[in-house]
């Protein structure tokens, strides 16, 4: 029977493999990447720019700190494709909202866009992963 005693340091987990720290880099990657594609409008060539990557650069690093703070609270031994889309979308969606005003109206749009977006690249990670460990 598990202990109804709560340690911060234990509900942190190894940072390795198991841990904390490839969730948090995948979902930067994802939300840094969504980022600066919605952000873009799809121009890529027109967002290169310092501008442009400082911005999904914030949204990465808020959209990680998002991840870390959910999964510290979950159960990392189930994996579904589900939760991934959703954890990605959640906090793709929150880093969106912290790194800038929406680009184009209505004010939500654009994080729900980007939301959408990560998740999207999540899924695609998803099944990435378990077609390389098939191989």
């Amino acid at each position: 029977m598990s202990s109804l005693k709560f340690s911060v340091p234990d509900s942190f987990g190894t940072w390795g493999s198991g841990g904390l720290a490839r969730p948090a880099v995948e979902k930067f990657a994802g939300a840094w990447l969504a980022c600066f594609l919605v952000m873009a409008r799809g121009n890529v060539l027109a967002a290169f720019s310092l501008e442009h990557a400082f911005l999904a650069l914030v949204c990465g690093f808020v959209g990680a700190a998002v991840t870390v703070a959910l999964l510290i609270q979950m159960d990392r031994t189930i994996d579904s494709v589900g939760r991934q889309a959703t954890i990605s979308a959640i906090a793709t969606f929150i880093g969106d909202i912290f790194a800038h005003p929406s680009h184009f109206p209505p004010q939500w749009a654009e994080p729900v866009i980007t939301a959408a977006v990560s998740a999207g690249i999540a899924v695609a990670v998803w099944y990435a992963k378990r077609w390389a460990r098939s191989l």
